[in-house]
């Protein structure tokens, strides 16, 4: 495995802020970058949410360097228990959101027993498509959330 995952802390907000100031890394989810406020306030909402449901969003982390990578996991939500990631792009097209994403879900279905589990993705979001079909998440076709038409995928 060339990966950590573990749970946030709130020594990792400077990277994290880094990574949320990507136009990139928000492309498909409002294109504009967080700022640094906010992307603090996320990782307060992840580290909450590991305390009132005993889950969340984990950090990703480079095995060798323990470098943030990026995060992976579960938040609740309107539209039911959301899996998610982001990485920061140097992290893109190598593998490693295969390798947190399956190991995360399997935590996520078998340890914790969590489910049914969705994922969203712009249709335009082929990578991340590519990712969650991977997976093996069933296609529940095009829903609108928050105004956005997204695609839907729910395992579990």
């Amino acid at each position: 495995e060339r990966l950590v995952i573990n749970a946030f802390s709130p020594s990792d907000k400077e990277v994290w802020r880094t990574i949320e100031a990507s136009a990139e890394v928000r492309k498909y989810i409002d294109g504009q970058p967080l700022n640094p406020k906010d992307a603090d306030a996320y990782i307060d909402e992840i580290i909450e949410s590991y305390r009132t449901n005993g889950f969340g969003r984990y950090a990703v982390r480079h095995r060798e360097s323990g470098l943030l990578m990026g995060m992976c996991g579960f938040r609740a939500t309107s539209y039911g228990l959301d899996f998610g990631y982001r990485y920061a792009p140097e992290y893109w097209g190598q593998g490693y959101g295969f390798e947190a994403a399956s190991s995360v879900l399997d935590f996520g279905l078998n340890r914790q027993k969590l489910g049914p589990i969705v994922a969203l993705a712009f249709k335009a979001n082929t990578a991340s498509i590519h990712l969650i079909e991977k997976l093996k998440f069933k296609s529940l076709g095009p829903v609108v959330i928050e105004g956005e038409t997204v695609e839907k995928y729910q395992i579990g």
